[in-house]
């Protein structure tokens, strides 16, 4: 029985409107299952703007093989085809490392209203489930994957999410369609291959319709949940702001233990993150959100920095270290900044220089001394009107987060500090 009309259901009650999407495509069984539906879908709908995408990680020494598979199998359903060749780094584990990888790539590619469908299916809510409970995720990790949500800024579609893998390798035979097969999948030490290869095999033998019983789990979490987010909105609405998606920490202290912990995991919801364990939200709260009023704290979690800045909660990237960096500027020639900071001018002008940085754009006096970029520097500056300040005040005096002040480009004429761009200038640092 083909599965073609159940996912023109999925189709029609999420998505009866949408034009793009981008086809999440590894050329294993299921991602071709979702490939050839959609193909079909399109032959339906030819107003469809259909691409997909493979995500290159390099770990097989058949990487390149099944990356030409992938473009013969495009070709063959005329639907064109993205090759992003990627490194994940494996300081969190190389499952989570690849995962991030794989969304860093999808978000350079996916296009204004085009939505990235995935090929999902009830067996992987399963793993999902299940890796959630051994983190001690809570609701919102135990709802696992909806068929429609957001990862790291990212909508995503699943619109297998209700079939088996069992039917999806129907649909594939039927059609006469050839996949891949990754050899990683039969290493047990990857903790999803566990799952899938020894320990659940064991409960469906078990329990013939368990992974119907986890995805219907799943979904009371899910609505859970939600009814907790119903409750906790007006608090929530209180301390977030949604300009720079910040939490206040002005009241915080008044709420239950249990009520700080659902905001904290309401508002990392926010991004499409992975939801923390007990221990790492318990640590969040106890070393970042009440670290003494004087500290700078921050907690590393999902690649990213949950820091806290006068009494608010920011999540940031995980920024290079750039306070060794010095780099020389020449008038008139544009320079590349470092960890993706965009470029920076300085033009010649007849009575000085004009520095111009992203949105910024700052008047400089001439000189005769090397100019010179660099990203840190503490001490005292003075002013205009001669009067000494440490450049700490000055951060502060402009709400600057800490984190952020090794990202402004400083100004040196010569060993002389003369301007953050776009912040304060002419000022003289104090021997």
């Amino acid at each position: 029985m083909s599965i073609y009309p159940q996912f023109l259901q999925q189709i029609s009650r999420y998505y009866p409107h949408q034009q793009r999407f981008l086809i999440g495509f590894s050329g294993g069984l299921d991602s071709t299952a979702l490939l050839a539906l959609f193909a079909k879908l399109a032959e339906n709908q030819p107003h469809l703007q259909l691409r997909a995408i493979h995500i290159h990680h390099g770990f097989s020494p058949n990487a390149d093989d099944w990356a030409e598979h992938c473009h013969q199998m495009c070709r063959q359903f005329n639907i064109p085809l993205i090759v992003e060749r990627v490194t994940p780094t494996s300081e969190n584990g190389i499952e989570a490392g690849a995962r991030e990888a794989r969304y860093q790539a999808i978000q350079r590619y996916l296009t204004e209203n085009e939505v990235l469908a995935t090929a999902h299916h009830q067996q992987d809510q399963t793993e999902t489930f299940f890796l959630a409970l051994k983190r001690g995720s809570g609701l919102q990790g135990l709802s696992a994957m909806q068929v429609n949500s957001c990862a790291f800024g990212v909508p995503i579609f699943r619109p297998l999410l209700p079939f088996s893998r069992a039917e999806l390798e129907d649909y594939v035979r039927t059609e006469n369609l050839s996949w891949i097969e990754d050899e990683s999948n039969a290493d047990n030490r990857y903790e999803r291959n566990f799952l899938r290869n020894t320990a659940l095999p064991i409960l469906r033998r078990r329990w013939q319709h368990f992974d119907d019983a986890v995805q219907r789990t799943a979904q009371h979490c899910f609505e859970q949940q939600q009814l907790i987010n119903e409750l906790l909105a007006q608090d929530y609405q209180k301390i977030y702001r949604q300009s720079d998606r910040t939490l206040s920490l002005i009241d915080f202290a008044e709420y239950s233990p249990a009520k700080q912990k659902a905001l904290l995991r309401q508002w990392l919801a926010e991004f499409g993150l992975q939801m923390p364990s007990l221990i790492q939200t318990e640590q969040i709260i106890r070393d970042v959100i009440f670290a003494r009023s004087d500290r700078n704290p921050h907690f590393r979690f999902a690649e990213q920095q949950i820091r806290r800045y006068q009494q608010r909660l920011y999540l940031t990237p995980d920024f290079a270290d750039l306070s060794r960096v010095i780099l020389p500027v020449v008038p008139n020639q544009r320079l590349s900044l470092p960890d993706d900071l965009g470029e920076f001018v300085l033009e010649q002008r007849a009575n000085g220089y004009m520095a111009k940085w992203q949105n910024h754009i700052q008047p400089l006096p001439p000189t005769t001394l090397p100019i010179q970029i660099r990203f840190a520097y503490g001490g005292k500056v003075r002013n205009p009107q001669g009067i000494r300040q440490d450049i700490k005040k000055l951060w502060q005096k402009h709400n600057v987060p800490v984190w952020l002040r090794q990202r402004i480009p400083l100004i040196f004429y010569g060993e002389h500090f003369q301007s953050a761009v776009g912040f304060f200038e002419n000022f003289e640092r104090v021997e």
